[in-house]
């Protein structure tokens, strides 16, 4: 008998402890899921690009004026051209190398014509012996060149702050 005393007491422990070990089933919290909010990010506002249809299109070198125009050289043993693009580039031909170059706008107008900013210019490595002095003269003063002028649509003027100038006929 005590032996089944002790087995009913056993039990009741038992059952004591698992009861105690399990709680009434919760059911979970619903949370609702973040709500996003977008925020657009501040961009700077991007001036407008500045463009000249007059200056537009392909043009040669018929005299360059160096020294402040005190030497003017207006023979060239070489075509030199230039060409404007609507996409602020330029490309064209030293005498010898090709070359291209960015160039931008302001819309404002200096002492000397509209202003104007080029470079930096790349070209080809080439050398001839009859148009390389000239064409690295050429392209000094057109990476320097601060303003231009376009006359009638069929000259262009193109001058530094030391006052060489790069003339052009249209073609």
């Amino acid at each position: 008998m005590k032996f089944l005393a002790f087995a009913v007491f056993v039990c009741i422990v038992l059952g004591i402890l698992v009861a105690g070990c399990t709680s009434p089933s919760v059911s979970p919290s619903v949370t609702p899921p973040p709500t996003t909010v977008f925020t657009p990010e501040m961009t700077p506002a991007v001036p407008a690009t500045v463009t000249d249809s007059e200056l537009l299109g392909t043009w040669t070198l018929t005299e360059m004026g160096i020294q402040s125009g005190q030497a003017v050289l207006n023979v060239f043993s070489a075509p030199i051209t230039i060409t404007f693009f609507d996409q602020g580039t330029l490309a064209g031909n030293g005498g010898c190398n090709n070359y291209n170059a960015p160039y931008t706008l302001s819309g404002e107008t200096g002492p000397f014509g509209e202003e104007i900013m080029i470079g930096p210019i790349t070209s080809t490595e080439m050398y001839c012996v009859s148009t390389s002095d000239t064409e690295a003269t050429y392209l000094q003063i057109l990476q320097s060149a601060n303003s231009y002028v376009v006359d009638e649509g069929q000259t262009l003027s193109m001058r530094d702050e030391k006052g060489n100038v790069l003339v052009f006929t249209r073609g």
